[in-house]
C-alpha cells in the first residue's frame, strides 16, 4: 500500500551475483481483470483444499481492514465463504497452511485511526467459514509483516514489526519462534543473524529456511536485498550481501520448480512499485524472468502455487486491483548444469545401448520400497515404471526390467544374496537403493562399507551402478528425519569417492515436501513407504538420472484388466471368494451370472452403515489378509465419516492396504466410488481426494461418469463386461 512516507537518500553498495541468461520468454496470462472480491492489498493468502484463498487486507488507512474470506478453484470464479471473520487484525497478518488447516496470526488493525493495534492472537480454520481461536496470545509480541513458513514439521515466525506507522526501529523485530500446534510457541533463537526487519519474506527449499529483503516502511524508511539461510533457525548464513534484484519492501514469494521467486514489490530509493521477477536455486546466485506480457507494477499483493503454476492476485498498482495472473514454467525449461538429480554421460555404456536398441537389463536392487508390495498395489513398484520412464524418454529402448527389493532388507542382507539376485541375472545396469533398515540396525560405517562392496562387485561383471538415495519419510521414532539425512548423506559420499553418479531421491522428494506438503502426503502409503504416485517420481528422477531425458509417469493408469485372478479361476470353472461391502455383496450374483451362468460365487458381506472410517480400516485388518479371498470389492460410504483431513487419507490408505496382499500377486481388490451409488449427494472436495487416493495405489476405480445416469447395478455390470468378456 503507497502510504505517507518520508523520503531519504539511501547510498549502498551494489554487489552483482552472476546472472544467467535466458533462452527464450515466458508470458504472463491474464485470468480476470477483475475477480470477485474488492480491490485490495495487503490481505493473507494460501493454497487449501484445491482453492486460492484470499483473507481481509487493506482498503485505506482510515478505516478497519476487511474481515471477509474468498476462495477460488480456477481463480476466474471467486465464492465469498463468509463477510466478517472472528478475526479483526487482516491487515498484514500472517497465513497458512499448516495440519489440514488454515492459519492466521498477528496483523494490524484500523490503519491511523484511534483504537489501532497490532495482535498476536492465532486462529485456524478447517472450512474458512468457522474460525477457533487457537491462543489469544501466543509467546511472542503482537506483530504484523512477519514472515512465516512451515519447516521440519513446524510453522516458524520470523521477525516483523510491533507497530505499523507509529513506531520506530526498535519496533522492528528479528526473533525466530516455532510451533508445532499453533498454542504454544517456542522461542528459538531472541537475535537471528539478520537484522531487524518486516515487510520481508522467507521461503523453504534445499532442507533450510531463507530470509530476504524487507526493512521498515516509516518513520525512516530503509530497505534490504540480503539473503540469508538457517539449517535450523538458531544458526543463520548470509548467502549475499546485495543479491541483484533491488532493495524493496512489500514484495511476494513462492517457491517453484525447486527455485525461491521473489516477485513485485516495492522501493523508496526511488519511490516506484516493481514489476520483476527473479528466481534462485540457492539464494546466491539470481536470475531475472524477461517477460514481453507482464502485469502492471505493484506491491503486496498475493502469490501462490496452485495448479503447478504460479498465480498473482490483488495488490496496489495505483490504484487498488483485483486481477488474477498466472505463469506457466514448463518442467524442462530451466537448464541448470549444477543439478543433483541429472547426473550427465556418468552411464555412458547404459546410455549408448539404450540409443542404439541393443538389449538393455536393468535390476533394481533395495528393500521394500523397492519391491512390489501392498503399498503400491501388490502388481508393481518403481521398477514397472522406471521401464515405462525410460522407454518415454528413449523409445527404441529394448528393455528388460527386474526387481530385486525384499522387505525388511539392509545392505548387510544385500550382500548376501547379491550374487543371487543381482550378479547372476547379467545386468548393464544396477540401481541401488537402501538405507530405511540399515538406519535402524546397520551403524554408518558398516553401510558406507557394504555400499562401496556392491558396487566393487556390481563393477566386476562389468555392470554400471546407479547409487539412489531413499525417500523422504515422515519422522517415527525408529525413523527420525535427521537420522535418515546421515545415511543420504553417506550415499553421495560413496558416490563421489567411487565416481558412482546418485540420484538424490531424498533431496528431491524432501524439496518436493517443502513446496506442497499437501501433494507430497498423497505421495506416501505409511510413514516410510511411498505409494505408486510416490514411485512414479522416483522413477521419473532416476530416469533423469539414467537417459538424461525429463519425462512424466503422470498418465499411466492402473493395469487395464483389474481382476486377473477372478477371470482365470472363473475360466477353470473354480469358485470365486468375494468380499464385498454393501451394496456390491447384494449385487454380485446377479451381475456376474448374467456373464458366466455358471459361476459359483462365495460372497462374505462386508457391513459398513454406521461405521466411521476408523472403524472400516479395522475391519479390513481383521478380516481380508486372514480370509486369502480372491476378489475384494470396496465401496466406502460418504456417511463413513473422519475426524479430520488427514484421517480421512489415512484411513482411506489403510483400508486399501489391508485389503491387498503384503506381497506380490495374491487377491484382486477394486474401489467403487461413492459416486457409483449416491449421485445426487456430492462432496467435491473429498471425491476427488478419493479419486487422487486410489489412483495413488495403482487401483482400478469404478467411477461415475460426468452426466451419468445410469444405475449403480448398470454401472457395475458394463464394468465387469469390460473384464470378463
Amino acid at each position: 500500500m503507497i502510504r505517507q512516507a518520508l523520503l531519504i537518500t539511501v547510498s549502498f553498495l551494489y554487489i552483482a551475483s552472476f546472472v544467467f541468461a535466458e533462452e527464450k520468454e515466458l508470458n504472463w496470462v491474464q485470468v480476470t481483470e477483475k475477480a470477485g472480491w474488492q480491490p485490495r492489498d495487503s490481505q493473507g493468502e494460501l493454497v487449501f483444499k484445491d482453492h486460492l484463498w484470499i483473507f481481509g487486507g487493506w482498503f485505506n488507512s482510515y478505516e478497519a481492514p476487511p474481515r471477509d474470506v474468498w476462495k477460488s478453484a480456477d481463480g476466474k470464479n471467486w465464492e465469498l465463504v463468509t463477510k466478517q471473520a472472528p478475526w479483526i487484525h487482516s491487515d498484514l497478518p500472517m497465513t497458512i497452511t499448516f495440519k489440514d488447516k488454515m492459519w492466521l496470526m498477528g496483523g494490524w488493525y484500523n490503519g491511523r485511526l484511534k483504537g489501532h493495534s497490532a495482535s498476536n492472537q492465532v486462529w485456524s480454520s478447517e472450512n474458512g467459514k468457522q474460525w477457533d481461536l487457537e491462543t489469544k496470545q501466543a509467546g511472542w509480541t503482537p506483530r504484523l509483516a512477519a514472515a512465516l513458513v512451515e519447516f521440519k514439521g513446524k510453522m516458524w515466525l520470523l521477525g516483523g514489526t510491533e507497530n505499523y506507522y507509529f513506531g520506530d526501529s526498535k519496533s522492528l523485530k528479528n526473533d525466530v519462534w516455532s510451533s508445532s500446534d499453533g498454542k504454544t510457541w517456542t522461542l528459538v533463537t531472541e537475535n537471528a543473524g539478520w537484522s531487524p526487519r518486516a515487510y520481508h519474506q522467507a521461503a523453504v527449499l534445499n532442507g533450510k529456511i531463507y530470509v530476504f529483503g524487507g526493512g521498515n516502511y516509516t518513520p525512516e524508511y530503509h530497505a534490504t536485498n540480503d539473503v540469508w539461510s538457517s539449517e535450523d533457525g538458531v544458526h543463520w548464513k548470509q548467502e549475499t550481501a546485495h543479491a541483484p534484484w533491488h532493495e524493496r519492501l512489500w514484495f511476494s514469494t513462492v517457491v517453484y520448480r525447486d527455485r525461491i521467486w521473489v516477485i513485485g514489490g516495492w522501493s523508496n530509493n526511488p519511490a516506484k512499485n516493481k514489476n520483476d521477477a527473479w528466481y534462485s536455486k540457492d539464494g546466491k546466485n539470481w536470475t531475472e524472468l524477461k517477460s514481453d506480457v507482464v502485469w502492471k507494477a505493484r506491491h503486496e499483493h498475493s502469490a501462490f502455487v496452485f495448479q503447478d503454476k504460479i498465480w498473482l492476485a490483488g495488490g496496489h498498482a495505483q490504484p487498488l486491483n483485483s486481477e488474477v495472473w498466472t505463469l506457466d514454467v514448463p518442467k524442462n525449461w530451466f537448464k541448470d548444469s549444477n543439478s543433483k538429480v541429472s547426473v550427465q554421460t556418468d552411464l555412458p555404456k547404459t546410455l549408448e545401448k539404450l540409443k542404439s536398441g541393443k538389449p538393455v537389463k536393468v535390476v533394481c536392487f533395495g528393500d521394500s520400497v523397492t519391491g512390489v508390495y501392498y503399498h503400491t498395489g501388490s502388481r508393481r513398484a518403481y521398477t514397472d515404471m522406471l521401464g515405462i520412464a525410460i522407454k518415454k524418454g528413449i523409445p527404441q529402448a529394448d528393455l528388460t526390467m527386474v526387481n530385486a527389493g525384499i522387505s525388511g532388507h539392509t545392505t548387510t542382507n544385500a550382500l548376501a544374496r547379491i550374487e543371487r539376485d543381482v550378479l547372476k541375472q547379467q545386468p548393464d545396469l544396477v540401481t541401488v537403493m537402501f538405507g530405511l533398515n540399515d538406519m535402524t540396525r546397520v551403524p554408518l560405517n558398516q553401510y558406507r562399507e557394504n555400499l562401496q562392496k556392491i558396487i566393487e562387485q556390481c563393477r566386476g561383471i562389468g555392470a554400471e551402478v546407479l547409487l539412489c538415495t531413499p525417500n523422504a519419510v515422515i519422522t517415527t521414532q525408529s525413523r527420525p528425519v535427521e537420522k535418515l539425512a546421515q545415511y543420504c548423506e553417506v550415499v553421495r559420499e560413496v558416490g563421489k569417492k567411487m565416481q558412482v553418479p546418485v540420484c538424490d531421491c531424498n533431496e528431491k522428494l524432501n524439496s518436493f515436501r517443502d513446496q506442497n506438503p499437501q501433494a507430497w502426503r498423497l505421495f506416501m502409503s505409511d510413514e516410510i513407504h511411498p505409494n505408486m504416485a510416490g514411485h512414479k517420481k522416483m522413477a521419473e528422477l532416476i530416469a533423469e538420472s539414467v537417459t538424461e531425458k525429463q519425462v512424466s509417469l503422470a498418465d499411466v493408469k492402473p493395469p487395464v484388466l483389474a481382476i486377473p485372478r477372478t477371470k482365470s479361476k472363473l475360466e477353470d470353472k473354480q469358485p470365486i471368494r468375494i468380499i464385498a461391502m454393501s451394496p456390491l455383496d447384494q449385487m454380485l450374483q446377479s451381475t456376474i451370472k448374467q456373464i458366466v451362468p455358471d459361476a459359483e460365487l462365495k460372497v462374505t458381506s462386508w457391513k459398513t452403515k454406521g461405521k466411521t472410517r476408523r472403524q472400516i480400516e479395522a475391519d479390513a485388518k481383521a478380516m481380508i489378509r486372514s480370509q486369502k479371498p480372491d476378489l475384494v470389492l470396496l465401496a466406502i460410504p460418504r456417511a463413513a465419516k473422519s475426524d479430520s483431513h488427514e484421517e480421512f487419507i489415512h484411513s482411506s490408505i489403510w483400508t486399501m492396504n489391508y485389503s491387498l496382499n503384503f506381497g506380490t500377486g495374491g487377491w484382486d481388490c477394486v474401489v467403487f466410488h461413492p459416486s457409483v451409488f449416491d449421485p445426487d449427494n456430492p462432496e467435491p472436495e473429498y471425491d476427488q481426494l478419493t479419486r487422487q487416493l486410489v489412483q495413488g495405489q495403482d487401483l482400478t476405480l469404478v467411477d461415475r461418469k460426468p452426466d451419468q445416469t445410469a444405475s449403480a447395478k448398470e454401472i457395475l455390470l458394463n464394468w465387469l463386461h469390460s473384464q470378463l468378456d
